[in-house]
């Protein structure tokens, strides 16, 4: 993003919605690489969130 919050670099093809899936892609991506596997990590929240607790 620019100065004027524009984007300098045109995405040919796909346009913004391509912009926005190589976001998401490049989020994914490092979350990760710095937690292995943070989809399956979401089933132990709880437990987590209760072991924090104590």
């Amino acid at each position: 993003m620019d100065g004027r919050g524009n984007n300098p670099y045109a995405t040919i093809p796909g346009g913004a919605r391509q912009r926005v899936l190589a976001y998401r892609f490049g989020v994914n991506l490092v979350m990760y690489a710095l937690t292995g596997n943070y989809k399956g990590d979401q089933v132990h929240v709880p437990a987590i969130l209760e072991r924090l607790g104590n």
